[in-house]
This record gives structure tokens, C-alpha cells and sequence, in this order.
């Protein structure tokens, strides 16, 4: 099973549903958010591009997930950089 998987990934095929917020949605959101608008309000100016919920904006949670995982890859990324 898990040669399967990794054939898959090889491929570029990874499972798992697919991110509702995109890159494009998520640098929206942090300049937004810099502004300091509030959460709520960006994701009423967002729309979901693919799937089932097309032109909807996403949820509250899914902004705020998107958003921490940025700021942890972030985090991360300079803590590599440091000098050691």
C-alpha cells in the first residue's frame, strides 16, 4: 500500500482533500490582515475557486488554519536561517 502511495506522489497525485484557500486567496488575506481587518470580513471577500463550493467564500476556521500554517512554514523557514 504505501509503495502505492509513494508511486502516487512520484506522479504528483497526493491524497487528501484539496486546500480550499489557494496561494493567490491566501496573500489576499494576509495583506488584508496586516491592515487588521478583521477575520470574518476577509473571507467575505474571498471565493472558493474549484470544487462543490465554487463562489463561495470560505469558512472562518479554514482562514485561520491557512493563515497559522503560513506562520508556522514562516517561523520555521527562520529559525533554519539563523546563523547557528
Amino acid at each position: 500500500m504505501l509503495e502505492g502511495q509513494q508511486a502516487a506522489a512520484a506522479k504528483g497525485n497526493h491524497g487528501g482533500r484539496p486546500k480550499v484557500i489557494d496561494d493567490d486567496m491566501l496573500t489576499f488575506a494576509q495583506a488584508l490582515r496586516a491592515k487588521g481587518v478583521p477575520i470574518p470580513e476577509i473571507t467575505a471577500k474571498l471565493k472558493i475557486s474549484t470544487g462543490k463550493n465554487a463562489g463561495k467564500p470560505p469558512s472562518v476556521a479554514s482562514l485561520y488554519r491557512a493563515l497559522a500554517e503560513t506562520e508556522q512554514a514562516d517561523a520555521d523557514q527562520r529559525a533554519m536561517d539563523a546563523p547557528a
